[in-house]
């Protein structure tokens, strides 16, 4: 007889900046650890990367056509529920 199987955890949400970030770091890391001279602590690393990242992507929002096309369009495609009035108290007259 088989164990019974245990649900899939959920899936943590996908976050750009942190895997631009680990990008990043993985990449500062090499060049930083692996040359000579004083060396920054990596929790110092990891919040210059954080930064970098998220100042690369308010960038890529502000100047690349293609990102600033795919966001206006995502915003014309949701709904904006702050503008819907629905009365209620419509359907009760009978």
């Amino acid at each position: 007889m088989s164990a019974p199987q245990k649900p899939a955890a959920p899936a943590a949400p996908h976050d750009p900046i942190q895997d631009l970030a680990e990008k990043i770091y993985v990449q500062l890391c090499g060049r930083i650890y692996g040359a000579g001279g004083e060396k920054p602590q990596p929790k110092a690393v990891a919040q210059l990367c954080f930064k970098l990242a998220e100042a690369f992507i308010a960038a890529n929002y502000e100047f690349n056509p293609t990102a600033i096309a795919a966001r206006e369009a995502r915003n014309k495609a949701s709904v904006n529920l702050d503008s819907v009035k629905i009365d209620f108290g419509a359907g009760d007259k009978g």
